[in-house]
């Protein structure tokens, strides 16, 4: 049955290419549209490790203060903030977090290779416990880490698992001969770029504000307490200026600037994804003329079998079979293409975003030609072979 479909396609290249080549294209929008969505998903679904509502990103500029100045005012800013009661904690860190669009990379050395991480530092304050970051193992930074001769590292999970395996990176020794780092903690989550984009990892490290060699870090994140309205804002700009005077303050919230976040990133990627929605309902109804077109050019073909003896199931089933025939050669040829995705590590995504999308494209490939073939299959099954023969 097989080999004599297979004979049937041949017989109708032009028609079977034409149908072939669609099939193909087809294949490869849904691929691409459906590795981003399976990629956005995969990372959706992971874990942030901290929840943003109720965080401030307050962004300082302090102009052309001599940095002397800067660094007793920031630490005095950060107190009092604590003191207020609307505020449970503050942090002064670096600005490569969530949804700030900003990052700040740097590779791990251990055992002679080089793992990349996005570096974070913690200068003043408590950032664990303002985002409600989660230890594995280990503990968070004491003030006296600050002054460590040795400099102490924390590390987040999934950055553990690709360097150490199954070890544990707690009590380990990372970095070159002269910047050696003790790895003192490990965080079970940090998502550092989102959760719509794959994370490389985060590498925590602190400074002292009394450490001049130390870059000043220029973002405070702030947790508010539950209840507190958005009115507190200009409370606390009044607090913070009053001690850094003429300097600037720019709060965001974070919630907000997750909404943005998803704005940014979502929008092409739902265009794309309509636009290639809209292609692929224009190849389906290709495929359906050119089967109606097919159909009504086999009437005396049809009409003939009807009168030896084919049932109406057996031409259904042989129109059926041909468009599935001929859909397997056009997906085979796509297939030979995507499949060059996770040989080749292309757009350095992990090889099940690919293989995953291909079988959910093969799916839905095949699920569009059988709806495609069922009416116009239903159409030719139901030709009596009287009619058919007469009108030939």
């Amino acid at each position: 049955m097989i080999k004599h479909l297979f004979k049937l396609v041949w017989n109708r290249k032009r028609t079977s290419f034409l149908m072939i080549t669609e099939i193909f294209f087809s294949f490869l929008i849904l691929f691409g549209v459906t590795s981003l969505l399976v990629y956005v998903w995969q990372n959706y679904t992971k874990p942030m490790g901290f929840e943003p509502e109720r965080i401030w990103y307050v962004n300082v500029d302090w102009h052309d203060t001599p940095e002397e100045v800067v660094r007793p005012n920031l630490d005095q800013i950060v107190k009092r903030l604590e003191s207020l009661p609307e505020v449970e904690n503050v942090a002064l860190a670096s600005g490569n977090t969530a949804y700030a669009f900003y990052t700040n990379s740097t590779a791990i050395k251990y055992d002679n290779k080089f793992y990349q991480a996005n570096f974070f530092y913690q200068q003043h304050g408590d950032f664990q416990k303002t985002l409600g970051l989660k230890m594995a193992s280990g503990r968070w930074f004491k003030e006296e880490d600050a002054s460590s001769t040795k400099d102490p590292l924390i590390i987040t999970q999934d950055l553990e698992r690709k360097i150490f395996g199954i070890g544990s990176a707690v009590g380990k020794t990372v970095g070159e001969k002269d910047n050696r780092q003790l790895i003192i903690g490990v965080v079970k989550d940090y998502r550092s770029a989102g959760e719509l984009q794959e994370d490389i990892g985060t590498m925590f490290m602190t400074m002292s504000l009394a450490d001049t060699s130390a870059w000043l870090q220029n973002v405070l994140f702030v947790r508010i307490a539950p209840g507190t309205t958005p009115a507190f804002e200009e409370k606390l700009v009044k607090e913070a200026t009053s001690i850094g005077k003429g300097w600037d303050f720019n709060v965001r919230h974070m919630d907000d600037m997750r909404t943005s976040y998803f704005k940014t990133y979502l929008t092409p990627t739902l265009a794309f994804v309509l636009i290639s929605v809209f292609l692929i309902l224009n190849v389906g109804l290709g495929i359906f003329g050119v089967l109606w077109y097919n159909i009504n050019k086999r009437y005396p073909e049809i009409g003939l079998r009807r009168a030896l003896g084919a049932s109406a199931t057996s031409i259904y089933s042989q129109f059926l079979g041909e468009v599935l025939v001929i859909a397997t050669l056009g997906l085979a040829l796509g297939s030979f293409f995507a499949i060059q995705f996770p040989l080749l590590g292309i757009f350095n995504v992990v090889p099940d975003v690919y293989l995953l999308a291909m079988a959910i494209s093969m799916f839905l490939i095949y699920a569009l030609v059988v709806l495609c073939a069922l009416y116009p299959s239903h159409q030719a099954a139901a030709i009596h072979p009287a009619t058919a023969l007469h009108e030939e």
